[in-house]
């Protein structure tokens, strides 16, 4: 069973994969390892607060492994308890000071609790681990470009990212915002940080919209702080077509529906059937909008159904705008098209490298 869970994991299928390490525990409730899986499963799988109960289930028991020391701590940063993650993420780095998943996970936090020289000091201890992820040093160039220290950003690009593909697409996705960047700009490393910053700029009266719900953690961030009823979409089946190297379904919730907050209300099916008609019905302009779309047809889908609803004033949020391998051709892409074809002026006034997000402003 817990191979199982591998190859399903390996297929990025962690729904199946949640399956197969529950049951897995059930007959082997005694092994550690089948613990700290699960764990990793459901926080692959966007079922953050349920991680948590796992890892501290484990934390209880004496189980301050590695695995669900990390596990604990990067479920917490996805459901905005920075302080919590980091507390797991240095307990962890204190028993293992080499561990460079731990550094680099732990720079988002950082940023926000002890300022940008701390992130910084992180993210250059984790690309000195044995056996570090390249693309941290990625990451690196683009937050210091971000923080408008260009020759030190220069300087790791031409030692550590030119030459290597699958280093860059971070920092080209950064070197794509700067021509629109507004002299307000904020760098964020957390989501949830992002997002409520993002609708605190989106002062105008609106309809505030997310594409892209999956187990509903942004939209209740969203929620939140809207401060008004707030609307969801999301066909709940997975991404309708493949994505790079995975197939069509990718990211299903297997249909259930998450628990969302009593000010947001959920619209099943996919996009291009469910917006018209809730459109039909809802004739304002858009305030905020959150596309989490991942992928070019879906986020064009989107742009192009709101574009009469998008004015001087909107916000948009796009969750995967840099980073990824395809960035130039997903939603990256869908806004590039749909601001020319439409005459858009904007201006990118945050950014969080780290969730790969980026927030914008209609002008």
């Amino acid at each position: 069973m817990a191979t199982l869970a591998k190859a399903h994991q390996a297929a990025n299928a962690p729904l199946p994969a949640v399956r197969w390490l529950e049951r897995a525990r059930r007959v082997a409730p005694d092994r550690p390892d089948l613990t700290a899986a699960l764990a990793g499963a459901l926080r692959r799988d966007a079922r953050y607060a349920d991680a948590i109960s796992v890892t501290r289930e484990a934390l209880a028991t004496g189980d301050f492994s590695a695995d669900i020391r990390f596990e604990a701590a990067t479920a917490a940063a996805y459901l905005g308890d920075d302080a919590l993650s980091l507390a797991h993420f240095n307990a962890l780095l204190t028993d293992d000071p080499e561990h460079a998943a731990a550094w680099f996970g732990s720079h988002a936090q950082a940023l926000h609790h002890h300022g940008p020289e701390e992130a910084l000091r992180r993210l250059r201890r984790a690309t000195r681990c044995g056996g570090a992820n390249g693309k941290y040093w990625g990451y690196l160039a683009a937050t210091l470009r971000l923080l408008g220290r260009d020759a030190e950003a220069d300087a790791v690009e031409n030692a550590e990212v030119r030459d290597n593909p699958r280093r860059r697409p971070l920092p080209d996705g950064v070197k794509a915002l700067l021509p629109a960047l507004s002299t307000d700009f904020r760098l964020f490393g957390s989501s949830g940080r992002l997002l409520r910053h993002a609708l605190a700029c989106a002062t105008m009266p609106g309809l505030v919209l997310e594409f892209g719900v999956r187990r509903g953690t942004s939209l209740n961030h969203i929620a939140e702080v809207a401060g008004q009823e707030v609307h969801g979409f999301d066909s709940f089946e997975g991404l309708p077509e493949g994505w790079v190297n995975s197939p069509r379904g990718v990211l299903t919730t297997g249909s259930q529906l998450p628990p969302v907050r009593d000010n947001a209300r959920l619209h099943v099916g996919w996009f291009e059937d469910s917006l018209p008609p809730f459109l039909a019905t809802h004739p304002e302009p858009v305030r905020f909008v959150n596309v989490d779309s991942d992928i070019y047809a879906s986020a064009r889908t989107v742009l192009t159904a709101l574009a009469d609803r998008i004015r001087p004033g909107t916000v948009i949020v796009f969750d995967e705008y840099i980073g990824n391998l395809s960035w130039r051709d997903d939603e990256y892409r869908a806004f590039q098209e749909f601001s020319v074809e439409n005459t858009v002026r904007y201006e990118y006034f945050a950014a969080s490298p780290y969730t790969k997000q980026v927030a914008l402003i209609i002008r």
